[in-house]
């Protein structure tokens, strides 16, 4: 199995399937969260990537 970790917030799991968007930034803050040094990294530019984009 693997690991498993609490919600930031209790709602999250009611709202991430109503948001495709939300779920993509929360998979990268779970990746920054729980990840490697690589998959940290890597999530931790894609993440700003995205929110400096809009």
């Amino acid at each position: 199995m693997g690991q498993s970790i609490e919600p930031l917030f209790k709602s999250v799991p009611e709202a991430v399937p109503k948001d495709e968007r939300l779920d993509e930034y929360l998979a990268l803050v779970d990746a920054i969260r729980l990840g490697n040094q690589r998959e940290v990294g890597l999530a931790g530019e894609r993440l700003s990537e995205r929110l400096l984009k809009k």
